[in-house]
């Protein structure tokens, strides 16, 4: 009899679904078109530098979009040469339809993101919700050629949301659309 019961709930459940987000069109991502596509990375800052590769562009049938990143840091005096994994998904909040993004990284780290594009669409900022420690992230994409942008990723300290210092800086080119 439970069985039975638990089916019923499973199919009738696909009838239901919970805020289903909307499919989005390609014209509502234009604004990051010029961050499709397979990149490569160079620069650093306070981990020291790196390089490396990622992709970017919608998935789901355009209802998200996604960046892949994988960085390798060279070995120093001070510490062993290492590896930093990421993802981050760009969506529309379907509570407001504003522009939300989520980071994850392979050391645990999530980060909440609002998301802003500068008017003529030359620019992209990402500015997070404050973290339970208090520090508040930016990251920012801007065009810097037709196959080329910059990426800065900044950290403030707790209580000094506005007091932003430069984490990392990358220079990337487009190597695949």
């Amino acid at each position: 009899m439970k069985w039975r019961i638990l089916f019923l709930a499973l199919t009738l459940s696909a009838f239901f679904p919970v805020q289903a987000q909307q499919p989005t069109s390609a014209k509502e991502w234009k604004d990051f078109e010029f961050l499709f596509g397979e990149w490569t990375w160079t620069g650093g800052g306070q981990p020291g530098q790196g390089q490396g590769v990622s992709t970017f562009g919608p998935e789901l049938e355009g209802t998200v979009l996604v960046r892949k990143t994988h960085l390798d840091y060279a070995a120093t005096k001070e510490r062993a040469a290492f590896s930093h994994d990421d993802l981050l998904y760009i969506y529309h909040d379907p509570q407001d339809n504003s522009l939300r993004a989520i980071f994850f990284d392979g050391g645990g780290h999530v980060i909440r993101y609002a998301v802003t594009v500068a008017p003529g669409g030359n620019s992209i900022e990402f500015l997070s919700d404050a973290a339970p420690a208090g520090t508040t992230c930016r990251m920012s994409y801007a065009r810097a050629g037709a196959d080329a942008v910059t990426e800065k990723f900044e950290i403030a300290p707790p209580g000094k949301p506005n007091d932003f210092a430069t984490y990392v800086e990358f220079n990337a080119k487009r190597v695949r659309k």
